[in-house]
């Protein structure tokens, strides 16, 4: 059993279908969980009893998790739901069995075969995404995100929930449709997992993920092929109708042209598709722009499209332009900023050298001051030695100074012993 989700209104109701449909044609046993973006879109799908398919209102996954109303609150309507992508996942992992597979894909995808050389490729990692496969004049589209969110897989382990909750608190936080801080919609978290949450498989496979990015160099055959490859599913990004069946794949976006193989064997027989579920039989067979027969009158609708477009990228161009201008704004800002930085820098740094230079000035002094000190300290030692054998010979002079006096007042007495026994004795 494969387990799959994807997301889609009113707007997308055909393209989702398409999808659904050629899951049933090539991918054996599945089921499809379809998040509906409006209640026209769940009453549509509900009348159909489709097979495989399990419906979830967009009011319950938003009921169960708040973080998704507060989204909704300060982004647009795109942004939302970019935003809606990484909560669908994690909501929907417990409900698949432990260790399975689930895969979140977007609505505009179409099978052409079995999806199975994908799993063959992911065999038992957590995590697998798709990169862009961006061809070498193209690589500059990077920063947007390596990985392309069309195809995205987690398992029901460890990884795999811990890869979807990081996504999705990720998204909840910040998801908006331009580039910014490392950052693009729900789009360039993708560009860590591989280190962070391993194992995580980039699938390789050059049947998986075609798209009007990465076939401008590729040769498409009957198969349909991409380089001799199966192609697995494609990617009808930016698919847009112009008029009477006619449909503008956007490859201009890419610098990529509708080569007849792409025409024949992969844009047609899904604009078929897409007819046959709209019931519009009698109508205008469909065709891509540009048509196969020049003289095709829908041709002149063509005009008020390119207008449009036209017109679409003058605004977008304006928008830039402002942007722009405003970036020039702000770096003149921080020019002059950092321009007051240096010359306080440079202030600060000239007075700390003036500083450094008087406690020179005063190290020097000091060193001065102390020679001169241990100098008259060695003079103090020296008088002091001085003074004390001084003071030692005075008292050795007093000691004998006493002693002849003692010795006179002796000899004074014995004479005056011997006067008085003279006189006696006369």
């Amino acid at each position: 059993m494969r387990y799959f989700c994807t997301y889609f209104d009113q707007h997308y109701l055909s393209r989702g279908l398409a999808l659904y449909e050629s899951l049933r044609q090539h991918a054996d046993e599945f089921r499809l969980t379809i998040l509906c973006m409006d209640e026209s879109t769940r009453s549509d799908l509900a009348a159909r009893k489709l097979p495989e398919v399990k419906l979830l209102p967009l009011d319950k996954l938003v009921a169960e998790h708040p973080e998704l109303r507060a989204a909704a609150d300060n982004r647009t309507k795109l942004e939302f739901f970019f935003t809606c992508t990484s909560w669908l996942a994690r909501h929907l992992i417990p409900t698949v069995p432990e260790g399975e597979l689930l895969t979140y894909l977007d609505a505009d995808l179409y099978f052409f075969s079995s999806p199975k050389p994908i799993y063959d490729e992911i065999g038992t990692a957590s995590v697998a995404i798709t990169p862009h496969r961006f061809p070498p004049a193209l690589q500059h589209l990077d920063r947007y995100g390596r990985f392309n969110v069309g195809w995205v897989s987690f398992r029901n382990d460890h990884t795999g929930i811990a890869c979807a909750s990081d996504w999705a608190e990720k998204c909840a936080d910040w998801c908006y449709n331009r580039l910014e801080d490392e950052r693009y919609a729900d789009q360039k978290y993708l560009d860590t997992w591989e280190t962070r949450f391993s194992p995580t498989v980039s699938i390789k496979h050059r049947g998986v993920n075609a798209a009007p990015w990465n076939v401008r160099d590729s040769r498409i055959s009957e198969g349909p092929c991409v380089d001799d490859v199966e192609l697995v599913f494609y990617h009808f990004h930016a698919l847009r109708p112009v008029a009477d069946q006619l449909y503008d794949p956007s490859l201009h976006r890419y610098d990529a042209d509708l080569s007849e193989g792409l025409r024949r064997y992969i844009y047609l027989p899904y604009l078929q598709h897409l007819l046959r579920l709209s019931g519009e039989i009698a109508g205008p067979r469909p065709e891509v722009l540009p048509a196969a027969d020049p003289l095709d009158p829908r041709h002149a609708s063509v005009v008020t499209h390119l207008l449009q477009m036209l017109k679409s990228s003058e605004l977008d161009r304006g928008k830039r332009l402002l942007s722009i201008e405003e970036n020039v704004r702000a770096t003149k800002q921080t020019i002059a900023y950092l321009e007051t930085v240096e010359r306080d820098r440079n202030k600060a740094r000239a007075e700390h050298q003036q500083t450094v230079d008087y406690l020179k000035t005063v190290e020097k002094d000091s060193e001065e001051r102390l020679a001169s000190i241990h100098y008259y300290q060695d003079k103090l030692k020296t008088a002091y030695a001085d003074l004390e054998r001084n003071v030692a010979y005075l008292k050795t002079l007093e000691a004998e100074i006493r002693a002849h006096i003692k010795v006179g007042a002796d000899k004074d007495a014995i004479i005056a012993d011997l006067t008085r026994q003279l006189q006696k004795a006369r």
